[in-house]
């Protein structure tokens, strides 16, 4: 007996070791010897995806209308032998990312089928295609689900697919995630889909094209968090009284009607926005009076007056802005304007700058061009952290640096980056546009850091050396300073 406990016990080790490997490397285990021939049956995660179960010259031929289907019809040969081995229990998340369409319909209800069947959680179909248009999007089948079967499923992710809800759809009854790429369903149907779920706290839309209106107030108070991307003929969201987090990208339209809303944490990113102060004072405190985080990304094209008496936010505590000085004609703004935002949020504890100064006419600030100018004292009692990137150092700049520098009490980091890391579009960026950032660099450490006294100030240097012969975009994609990273790593192993 204690032998067969032996036994049960390192079945159960090996189980748990499988099943924290990637599906392709779990299944390779089987070779190893007779104990773990069958174990990676019983893997919990079941990423079956294009990358995870082709191999590289099948996802090259993708590329060719032919060869797509070719490849539809390998993919789903391995994912049903795949299936067919696993032991079918205790499935927590299943995911079926490929390029497929509903004349693959059969095959995509039997495996949703086993999803109901092994109980799973988390179900993802994602059937996007980024090369070549769909024909024909799957219709969802939702005959396959019915109060008993739906009770295990938590989360459903569906990608490029077609949803067309029965009239007596009674819901998932226990969803708490949702999200919707780049699929097709009406207002009407929409409204239908979410009409019984109750338990839901996320709903992502993406990309959703005939979606025209949003309505989330019939829904219970569990909607905590709503993401609404790219939707392009949305014309107006109405939200329920129990959502904290909003994020929305794409064109500007009324975010709630007029009253009481406990949203804390909103992130708005549009074209639309041709002034972020003005949004800000004019658009933000009649229907979201309590927001805690606020990040807005947008264009910096004009400039206004500003009100004598700028209305308060009392609740903000963070407060990201992502700003993009450019345009077809020369930006006027004066950056030394946001140096109001530290009345109007007296208990502001984090302020971010990202800025990208799109502009030909960059003029690092040298003392020839004139004393700094300085505002009013503003002590602020409750701002400890500043970022500020995309510093080319420019006058206005610097002078908003210094102003929010001298009237932070409590102030325990500033941290200037010249590289608009997160502000730039890097495919936009000239050549030489770098040679900015040893600038912003030069300044920040001459004249920032002369000013502090508290030794808080913190600047990323770069000097010529870094950007000669580099293009600008490089030192500011995410993808190539994680490649540089990689490879600088490499070197220093070998």
């Amino acid at each position: 007996s204690v032998y067969l406990i032996y036994l049960y016990l390192l079945q159960d080790i090996l189980c748990t070791i499988v099943s924290k490997l990637p599906l392709r490397e779990a299944a390779r285990t089987s070779i190893l010897s007779s104990q773990w021939n069958r174990t990676w049956c019983s893997h919990t995660n079941l990423n079956l995806s294009y990358r995870s179960i082709m191999s590289r010259r099948y996802i090259e031929r993708d590329i060719r209308p032919e060869g797509r289907k070719l490849n539809a019809e390998e993919f789903i040969r391995r994912v049903d032998a795949i299936l067919q081995q696993h032991n079918g229990g205790g499935v927590e998340k299943i995911e079926v990312i490929g390029l497929l369409e509903n004349e693959n319909a059969y095959h995509i209800n039997g495996w949703v089928n086993f999803a109901i069947k092994s109980k799973t959680k988390q179900l993802v179909l994602d059937f996007r295609s980024f090369h070549w248009p769909i024909d024909e999007p799957y219709n969802f089948a939702f005959q396959i689900f019915d109060a008993a079967n739906m009770e295990n499923l938590q989360s459903l992710k569906l990608g490029s697919i077609s949803l067309k809800p029965p009239a007596d759809f009674k819901g998932f009854q226990n969803l708490k995630r949702l999200k919707l790429l780049d699929v097709g369903i009406t207002d009407e149907d929409l409204q239908l889909l979410l009409s019984n779920c109750n338990c839901l706290e996320f709903l992502g839309i993406y990309c959703c094209k005939l979606i025209t209106s949003l309505r989330t107030t019939h829904l219970s108070t569990q909607l905590k968090h709503l993401y609404v991307y790219e939707c392009p003929c949305l014309k107006e969201i109405e939200l329920n009284s129990g959502l904290t987090t909003l994020e929305y990208i794409g064109p500007l339209i009324p975010l709630a009607p007029p009253g009481i809303y406990v949203l804390t944490n909103l992130r708005i990113k549009s074209l639309d926005i041709s002034d972020s102060l003005q949004y800000i004072f004019t658009e933000l405190p009649s229907t979201l009076p309590r927001l805690e985080m606020l990040t807005l990304q947008c264009r910096e094209l004009e400039r206004i007056t500003l009100p004598d008496k700028p209305i308060k936010f009392i609740y903000l505590k963070h407060l990201r802005l992502e700003l993009a000085f450019s345009g077809p004609r020369k930006w006027d703004a004066d950056i030394l304007d946001f140096a109001c935002i530290l009345e109007a949020a007296p208990l502001m504890e984090k302020l971010e700058f990202h800025m990208w100064m799109n502009c030909r006419d960059h003029l690092r600030y040298r003392k020839a061009h004139g004393k700094l100018r300085t505002l009013p004292p503003c002590p602020h009692y409750h701002l400890k952290e500043v970022n500020i990137a995309g510093f080319y150092g420019q006058k206005d700049q610097l002078e908003l640096a210094h102003h929010i520098l001298r009237n932070s009490v409590v102030l325990q980091a500033m941290n200037i980056d010249p590289r608009p890391i997160a502000a730039c579009d890097p495919s936009r960026m000239a050549i030489l546009e770098a040679f900015n950032f040893v600038d912003g660099s030069k300044v920040a450490m001459k004249y920032l850091c002369k000013a502090d006294h508290r030794n808080v100030v913190h600047v990323s240097d770069v000097s010529r050396k870094d950007v000669e012969n580099v293009p600008a975009y490089r030192l500011v994609s995410p993808f190539w300073i994680e490649f540089d990273k990689t490879k600088r790593s490499g070197l220093l192993i070998r």
